[in-house]
């Protein structure tokens, strides 16, 4: 019998998802299941090598919450693959995984005896004072803005995560029409990019916050970031394509983009965001650089 460790955020999503109705769904499916509340604690990381896989039941960031003591991992250690029952908001990291977040749990669970393992590189961020990680993008402009504006935006409107998402989209096409264009340069393995932008990021999948896809060729496994920046002389035309994406109307925007394994980069943005937090720049440039299959999701067989 396979062992579980589930890891559960009880705030994420739109419902009370209960701790007893998880383990009953896993059980019932013929696999044995110990469960953790992510909010108490990291108890489980001394329990995760008991486990066959790992069953990431929240948003993207508690994704990342639990892939944060993984990445610490030495080579010895045992690599546990992870799955996710997507409970989140925008769920970037389920879509670009292929798991569909509208299934419901049962669903996903029953499919797991019918997954396959994907590898997933992951961005390491670092300068001489600090080290960071990230999963899904890091960037600067105008969605470290958004990042900052929703921490204090009225939601009392805001009933479920589709509500939160297109509330997200209206305060993002608020800040791109008034958002300064900050200067950047980029060295990109060989080749040198600058200019005044209004986003600048640099994407280890396809999306980013509420549900922008701005890397379509993004794969997980490829060893490359894929870096997509909007100039300030698209200003007028990355604030109609949001426009039209709060109208629901099927549309695409030319982003200017490359891919890099290594990144230097200088930007005089006031803040910048690492995945879902928002965060002072490093000091000095910023050194981004591809970890090769550092992690393991199950993923459904295509």
């Amino acid at each position: 019998m396979e062992q579980a460790i589930l890891l559960h955020n009880p705030g994420a999503g739109d419902e009370d998802h209960l701790k007893s109705d998880l383990i009953a769904l896993i059980e019932q499916e013929g696999y044995a299941c110990v469960y953790f509340s992510v909010k108490n604690g990291d108890q489980w990381i001394h329990q995760i090598d008991q486990a066959d896989f790992a069953v990431v039941a929240g948003g993207d960031g508690t994704v990342r919450g639990v892939a944060k003591e993984l990445v610490k991992r030495n080579s010895l250690e045992k690599k546990i693959p992870i799955t996710i029952l997507p409970m989140g908001t925008a769920n970037n990291l389920s879509i670009a995984l292929g798991i569909d977040s509208t299934k419901k749990n049962l669903d996903h669970i029953k499919n797991w005896k019918n997954t396959k393992q994907q590898r997933f590189d992951v961005g390491v961020i670092k300068n001489a004072d600090s080290t960071d990680f990230f999963l899904e993008g890091a960037g600067y402009g105008v969605f470290p803005h958004l990042i900052q504006k929703m921490e204090s935006v009225d939601k009392s409107k805001v009933e479920n995560a589709k509500d939160e998402l297109k509330l997200a989209l209206e305060v993002l096409h608020e800040i791109i029409k008034t958002a300064k264009a900050e200067k950047y340069w980029i060295k990109a393995d060989d080749k040198i990019y600058e200019g005044k932008c209004l986003l600048l990021e640099v994407m280890n999948i396809q999306s980013v916050g509420p549900n922008l896809i701005l890397s379509p060729q993004a794969v997980t496994d490829d060893g490359l970031f894929n870096v997509v920046y909007v100039d300030e002389d698209q200003r007028s035309d990355f604030a109609n394509f949001i426009k039209k994406r709060l109208n629901d109307e099927e549309v695409t925007f030319d982003y200017r983009t490359f891919e890099a394994k290594q990144l230097t980069i200088d930007c005089e943005s006031t803040y910048m965001h690492i995945d879902d937090e928002l965060v002072l720049p490093l000091k000095n440039v910023a050194i981004l650089e591809v970890r090769e299959n550092v992690l393991e999701f199950l993923v459904p067989q295509s």
